[in-house]
């Protein structure tokens, strides 16, 4: 009894040190962000492709980080980074800098969460909130329905995130389910970036017509499995 009661007091003296790790790394991100007028930058479009645009490889590190930072700090809209992403690199170099950022932003929120626990994510996420994604994330389809959440143009994926390290699937399994189901939208979001830099406006808004499409279609399957 000694050595299983050792055991549980080491595994939860374990959590609570990586809880406080994981809390003070998303403390010292939000508070960088802050201090260097990051925040400012990735609402402003314009600002964001000067930005982008250094010399070297510090334009794909700060790309990427830029990605990162979009995931961990969910208010700010995913689409405007990705955009200015291709509008820099181009479709597929913005694609890639973007989606390696987005894979390491869910990682961390996904390990956040799940380090942290629901007391500390109903703090910050809210409580309607986390139980709107509970009943999302829990429903009889499992693994398929968070598929499709994150498949889904316009689904508060990054907040997904946070909300998938409450449950019981593991890191890894999370990033291979949630790395190809945000390929389609962040892939037509780099498109449109770098049509936009190539003044073509008849691709697209081709694009924004396949983008909401994919969105239709992804709903009414999501619908359709739910019944």
């Amino acid at each position: 009894m000694r050595g299983l009661g050792t055991t549980l007091h080491s595994g939860r003296a374990a959590r609570l040190c990586w809880a406080a790790i994981a809390t003070a790394t998303l403390a010292a991100v939000v508070a960088l962000a802050w201090r260097q007028g990051w925040l400012g930058r990735l609402a402003d479009h314009r600002q964001l492709v000067e930005w982008m645009r250094r010399d070297g490889a510090a334009g794909p590190l700060l790309c990427i980080g830029i990605q990162f930072l979009q995931v961990v700090i969910f208010a700010i809209p995913g689409e405007i980074t990705q955009i200015a992403a291709g509008y820099v690199f181009g479709a597929w170099l913005g694609f890639a800098y973007a989606l390696a950022g987005i894979a390491l932003g869910s990682a961390f929120a996904f390990g956040f969460a799940k380090a942290v626990g629901r007391p500390v994510m109903q703090r910050l996420l809210g409580a309607e909130r986390l139980a709107r994604l509970d009943r999302q994330l829990s429903s009889r389809n499992g693994v398929a329905a968070i598929f499709i959440l994150f498949l889904l143009p316009g689904s508060p994926k990054d907040a997904l995130s946070y909300g998938a390290g409450l449950t019981n699937m593991s890191l890894a399994r999370f990033v291979l389910l949630s790395a190809p189901a945000r390929t389609p939208a962040l892939l037509l979001s780099t498109l449109f970036g770098s049509q936009a830099y190539a003044g073509d406006y008849a691709t697209m808004a081709w694009i924004g017509g396949a983008a909401g499409l994919l969105a239709l279609a992804a709903l009414y399957y999501h619908r359709r499995r739910a019944r």
